[in-house]
């Protein structure tokens, strides 16, 4: 593939720094420090542009904290100018690093998502017996370093824009010369481009029946057990050898009894919600409702929260589910610490 050139001053120019800037601001207009960064917007900008032709971006000062819903995570988060320039930068690099990505990865990427990816396992679910599900250990805190640079250089060959990158992989490390930073823009390009190369071996070196990935959940389908099996042996080795990651125990089994992706269970019949996404689902409902009951939230912001969640939940046969929690809901109108429904 041929290396892209000339990028920095596309990266540099006022206008797109400008545009960062309002994707960066995007739902966040009432944190401090957005709101501080706006009281000199322009001056600021401007110091933000020449960080950058100096080659000083100043890269790291990460705030980090835990999340638990669906896993316990570790969440860092870069100040609000380093946010804007990850926005310069992927406002320009972004088309190259989609020209190496197949359409059946769905997770971060415009016109797809968990709803485009979940239609697409249910369709192969009908048509193939058995499935793969392989999950990466720790992904993220997994990343080589060394790998991931490698493979920006194969798509990039402006310098200084390299040092750019390197600069923002440089920044964070889990271990030594490991790990990305879950809360950064450019941590979600990066790891769907990581894996990049395990998508292509898979399609074009091991022609499963179908495959599918969404981040580092990928599923591959067959209608042979025995060809599963081997498709395992091959992937394993792939991942461990090239990208030196390693692989959860493999999920095998047949689509008629059920393929849990993405928080459901995706069989040839339909798409239903595992257990543990009900129990996720009933408690954000309670959340809303004791919230509401608590004057913490008015009506027309909870309608907005419970259709939010309702519409995570649509792939799903749930009808029966989403009554009873709305009935529910209409009984939660405790006051104080919030009882969850499970």
């Amino acid at each position: 593939m041929k290396r892209m050139n000339k990028f920095f001053n596309k990266i540099t120019d006022f206008n797109n720094i400008r545009l960062a800037f309002l994707k960066a601001i995007r739902g966040n207009r009432s944190s401090p420090s957005a709101l501080y960064y706006c009281r000199n917007i322009d001056k600021n900008l401007f110091l933000l542009r020449q960080k950058f032709i100096t080659l000083k971006p100043g890269w790291g000062s990460y705030k980090s904290f835990q999340v638990t819903d669906p896993k316990l995570r570790t969440i860092s988060t870069a100040p609000f100018e380093q946010r804007v320039m990850h926005h310069a930068i992927m406002n320009i690099i972004e088309p190259v690093i989609e020209r190496v990505l197949i359409s059946r990865t769905y997770a971060c990427r415009k016109g797809k998502g968990t709803h485009a990816a979940l239609l697409y396992a249910f369709s192969r679910c009908k048509c193939n017996s058995y499935f793969l599900k392989l999950d990466v250990r720790k992904y993220f805190n997994s990343i080589d370093h060394e790998i991931l640079k490698a493979k920006l250089r194969k798509l990039i060959k402006d310098q200084k824009v390299i040092y750019l990158l390197d600069g923002i992989i440089g920044s964070y490390e889990t271990f030594q010369g490991r790990g990305i930073p879950i809360g950064n823009l450019t941590s979600q390009f990066f790891a769907n481009m990581y894996l990049a190369s395990l998508d292509h071996y898979i399609l074009e070196k091991l022609h499963p029946g179908a495959y599918c990935r969404y981040m580092d959940d990928f599923v591959v389908w067959s209608d042979s057990k025995e060809k599963i099996n081997k498709l395992f042996f091959d992937i394993d080795e792939y991942v461990r050898n090239n990208l030196n990651l390693t692989l959860k125990p493999p999920v095998i089994g047949k689509t008629s009894k059920g393929l849990p992706f993405l928080g459901f269970l995706v069989k040839d019949k339909g798409i239903y919600l595992l257990q543990k996404s009900k129990r996720r689902v009933k408690n954000r409902i309670t959340e809303i409702s004791a919230s509401l009951y608590q004057n913490k939230i008015t009506e027309e912001k909870a309608a907005e929260q419970v259709i939010s969640v309702f519409a995570a939940i649509a792939m799903a046969r749930t009808n029966n589910f989403r009554k009873l929690l709305c009935k529910r809901g209409e009984r939660t109108r405790t006051r104080g610490s919030i009882t969850p429904l499970v």
